[in-house]
């Protein structure tokens, strides 16, 4: 196990933020505070459900439009969602998403890609 001191001062702790981010926790991060008997744990604010859909459907409006809906799957501690079109069966493409609720592009279908997708299901009979 790993030790820093520190010294609480007037205003309360302050974590190194290389501390921080080596454990994931970035500048804006929304964090949960454990109090417990014997110390504080510092976790990072895991999102809800209902809250990542929320950010998802937000994203695919303004690159997709309004006909799409998603369903969000939590997998080793990252949430998937999946964006489906009007009335098509198959996924349009993936949006993955960090614990605290950050979208992650690399790992993420492009919208342009989902658009292809969505106008070819479209034209299909």
């Amino acid at each position: 196990m790993e030790r820093v001191r520190q010294i609480v001062g007037p205003g309360g702790l302050q974590i190194p933020l290389l501390v921080m981010e080596r454990y994931g926790l970035q500048p804006g991060t929304g964090v949960v505070l454990e109090l417990e008997k014997d110390g504080i744990r510092i976790l990072p604010a895991l999102l809800s459900q209902e809250e990542i859909e929320n950010r998802a459907l937000h994203y695919l409006l303004t690159g997709l439009g309004d006909a799409t809906t998603v369903r969000a799957e939590r997998r080793n501690g990252e949430w998937y969602v999946f964006a489906y079109g009007a009335s098509i069966a198959e996924p349009l493409g993936r949006l993955a998403y960090s614990p605290s609720g950050e979208i992650l592009l690399e790992q993420s279908t492009p919208i342009e890609e989902m658009r292809q997708r969505a106008e070819q299901s479209a034209r299909l009979p």
